[in-house]
């Protein structure tokens, strides 16, 4: 369920819960918004270091880290998957986040190999 680019973002106030059907697959965790892209994480830990290495960039002006909620839905009008990322709306509130050290120091010690969608 790995995608790069959303047909849509969706600022919500609840998240949906995580379900997981034949045509609906929807999953819990944390977003990262670089610029105009967002990225999407099961777990805290990875998403904060992302977000603390994409803001390094000079390209970057501009990052959030917030939950969020990843779904790939098929689609019978467009007969294909339709990919949306609702973002709860509390945009700054995780940032906070990201100035434990701890998070920093887990994401090091004891990575979570769960938060990993990469299949060879």
């Amino acid at each position: 369920m790995m995608r790069v680019e959303y047909d849509r973002v969706v600022f919500v106030k609840h998240l949906l819960r995580p379900i997981s059907t034949p045509r609906l697959e929807r999953a819990d965790g944390w977003a990262v918004r670089l610029e105009d892209q967002w990225f999407w994480f099961s777990t805290l830990e990875p998403a904060s270091t992302f977000g603390r290495s994409g803001r390094k960039s000079i390209q970057v002006r501009n990052w959030d880290l917030v939950r969020a909620v990843t779904e790939a839905r098929f689609d019978d009008e467009l007969h294909r998957e339709v990919f949306t990322l609702y973002v709860l709306d509390e945009r700054g509130a995780a940032r906070r986040a990201l100035e434990d050290r701890e998070l920093m120091r887990r994401e090091r010690d004891e990575p979570d190999i769960r938060s990993s969608h990469w299949n060879p």
